[in-house]
């Protein structure tokens, strides 16, 4: 009797747990959606003013790292697991994001070395290694505005 009473408090602490972990990746979403709508924003603005296209380029895939890391953390919500495959295609595309930021020639040959050893270490292992594992929707869906009401119906209902 003491041992199950014993699994059972772990199973609770086991649980509560993993809601406050849950809570606190949302919150992290929610702060992502933040960022991507002020970078956005200040994209927006730079527009109006002279055109700068590193810094635009640079935003611009900056975006696409914040939208992979977002798909990364909405995965974690529905499996509770990390993603390995969407981590290195983050990495990818954050080494590339420096190397236009600060260009091919400002950065030293001994550095652009060392990036591209580790890009491609990063692709073969994206490739060869066996990491990807296919995601497959449970529900076929349909367009946004009836994926929203269907949404909205179910949060009445519950």
């Amino acid at each position: 009797m003491a041992e199950r009473s014993y699994h059972r408090i772990h199973d609770i602490f086991r649980r509560l747990l993993e809601n406050i972990q849950d809570i606190i990746i949302i919150v992290i979403c929610m702060l992502l959606f933040a960022l991507m709508i002020r970078i956005i924003l200040g994209l927006a603005g730079s527009l109006a003013g002279q055109l700068n296209f590193q810094y635009i380029a640079s935003e611009l895939i900056y975006i696409l790292v914040l939208v992979e890391i977002y798909r990364l953390l909405i995965i974690y919500l529905r499996e509770h697991r990390i993603a390995v495959d969407i981590m290195i295609e983050v990495g990818i595309v954050s080494i590339l994001r420096e190397i236009i930021l600060h260009g091919v020639l400002g950065i030293n040959a001994l550095s652009i070395m060392a990036l591209s050893f580790f890009l491609v270490a990063l692709m073969l292992l994206l490739r060869y290694g066996a990491i990807r594992k296919e995601e497959i929707e449970g529900v076929p869906r349909d367009g946004f505005l009836t994926e929203l009401k269907r949404t909205l119906k179910r949060e009445t209902r519950d």
